[in-house]
């Protein structure tokens, strides 16, 4: 066709021009239909807009498998974590049915209760009155020489007012009664096992001893003392003196030679072990106790350090370790409030006593005694009664009232004077060291003249009668706590040439009071050098 020819489009038929219309074009000679024809035009916006969409349509798949991966790995995160504490909580119930002899059932209930109760400690025995006191006991592993016997008693208390905590050690060659018969107190467990009564032997005589009642116990044997130590890595000791120890107890009745230098020293758990046990050093038993509280403080330090507490791997053999080498009477459903109370503990300022021996204010002396027709040799009060002992452990979270005590004795200065009604002349002697060893200084032994004697009667209970009128409280109070005496109103004035602020006179009850004979340390050594490496029985 003749483009000249064409007939003008008017105005009024020319399509809207838009500036951002695509015109889809058309392929030349195809056939089109009307519908064809009548189709619209696509802007660029809808292109847009439609592209986008189908682009969005496109990821949803991608989406949605991405949502899916997310959630299955969330499940199985939060499965293994619920496998792993069902684990733990398994492993941590058997360990503790193992370690205890409480015939309490574990509850899973009552340990959830007491994680989420901050204060769940408020429930364990003792923890009302003030006081908990925990018998830590240290013995022999049962096939080694001496096994089952308790060379580590230590009393440990704590403090429930202000979370302190007290260590009191007793030595082993403790001399005590069981039943008709004298030995040492070490024996007492490995006596209680052999008659089916489990810890009940030593718990009875260590509360008779302190005076404490015993609420909690624990016993650990040597080989799993070096476990726990070398799971925590070993621990950090500050040793005060150089010890050099040539009958340390080797394979079966052997010796060899233990040394350790002073300063800082890191022990693994057979070290550790040995600095512990070790008595022949200048303090003998009692630097061991000292030694023993200073290793059971290292231990605790590391046992709930940082690096212990997240090491699932640790814990976990830690566990082990219980299982098969602790006792207690503590039921698993209080191990985690113990858990929570020791957390609270203020372990920087820990009070230790240890009673010992052979120094100028020791509690106990050596002694001979005579059990069964058997003689025995260890260590007793000095005052031939345990009231000293237990006044040091009842204060020892204010061991500064007996020093004042002391100090009021000592400015209060009494004359005593003591009269011996007995036929026993010894036994003045005896009394008189041990006024002297609690801190009284001026004693005369009054022997009456001839003229005098028959008025002296023989007296079956000995009494103490106070001259001044009350002027000597501190010095009265002080012997009839130690003493064996009986206060008396009686007039002094038949003895008249006694002109002391107190008078004693001694009866009959003392003789009973004091039936051992003092011996010296090497007596002492020496009679148990005898019977190295026998069991005592008791």
């Amino acid at each position: 066709m003749d483009i000249a020819r064409r007939k003008p489009i008017s105005h009024s038929q020319q399509p809207p021009i838009h500036h951002s219309a695509i015109r889809v074009a058309r392929p030349r000679n195809t056939f089109t239909t009307s519908a064809q024809k009548s189709d619209p035009i696509e802007t660029f916006d809808q292109y847009i807009k439609r592209t986008h969409i189908k682009e969005n349509t496109d990821k949803k798949p991608v989406k949605k498998i991405g949502r899916t991966i997310f959630w299955i790995a969330f499940f199985v995160f939060i499965s293994s974590i619920i496998i792993a504490l069902y684990l733990l909580y398994a492993k941590t119930n058997s360990t503790f049915t193992d370690m205890s002899d409480s015939t309490e059932k574990h509850s899973i209930f009552t340990t959830f209760s007491n994680i989420t109760n901050s204060h769940s400690y408020d429930s364990l025995a003792g923890f009302t009155e003030g006081r908990i006191n925990i018998l830590l006991l240290g013995r022999a592993n049962s096939h080694k020489s001496g096994k089952d016997l308790t060379d580590t008693i230590m009393l440990a208390s704590i403090n429930t007012t202000d979370y302190t905590v007290g260590l009191f050690s007793l030595p082993r060659d403790l001399l005590v009664a069981h039943g008709n018969s004298y030995g040492k107190i070490n024996a007492l467990y490995q006596s209680g096992l052999r008659n089916n009564a489990g810890a009940d032997y030593i718990i009875d005589t260590v509360q008779d001893v302190t005076g404490q009642k015993i609420h909690y116990y624990v016993v650990m044997d040597f080989e799993g003392f070096i476990k726990i130590i070398d799971i925590l890595d070993g621990i950090n000791v500050d040793v005060q003196s150089h010890i050099k120890d040539e009958r340390y107890p080797g394979p079966g009745y052997s010796y060899e030679t233990f040394e350790v230098y002073p300063g800082l020293q890191k022990f693994n758990g057979e070290i550790a072990l040995k600095y512990a046990r070790t008595r022949h050093d200048a303090e003998g038993d009692f630097g061991r106790a000292k030694r023993q509280q200073q290793i059971l403080q290292a231990s605790r330090n590391k046992a709930f350090s940082l690096g212990t507490i997240v090491n699932p791997i640790k814990i976990s053999e830690i566990f082990d370790v219980l299982g098969e080498h602790v006792h207690t009477n503590v039921s698993p459903n209080e191990i985690e409030p113990f858990i929570a109370l020791f957390k609270k503990l203020d372990t920087q300022n820990i009070t230790t006593v240890v009673v010992d021996a052979w120094q100028p204010r020791s509690l106990l002396v050596s002694a001979r005694q005579f059990s069964d027709g058997v003689r025995i040799s260890g260590l007793l009060p000095r005052i031939g009664n345990y009231k000293e002992i237990r006044d040091r452990a009842e204060n020892i979270f204010n061991l500064n009232k007996i020093a004042q005590r002391e100090k009021d004795i000592q400015n209060e200065q009494p004359t005593i004077t003591l009269v011996n009604t007995t036929d026993d002349f010894q036994i003045i002697q005896r009394i008189t060291t041990t006024l002297h060893s609690i801190g009284f200084e001026d004693i005369t032994i009054y022997t009456p003249p001839q003229k005098n004697k028959n008025q002296i009667s023989t007296r079956e209970q000995s009494i103490i009668i106070d001259t001044t009128n009350g002027a000597m409280p501190f010095s009265l109070d002080e012997l009839l706590k130690k003493i064996p005496l009986e206060k008396s109103d009686e007039n002094a004035a038949i003895l008249t040439d006694v002109h002391s602020d107190l008078v004693i006179m001694i009866g009959n009850n003392m003789k009973e009071h004091y039936t051992y004979t003092e011996i010296s340390q090497d007596e002492m050594e020496r009679d148990n050098n005898n019977i190295l490496n026998a069991e005592p029985q008791l």
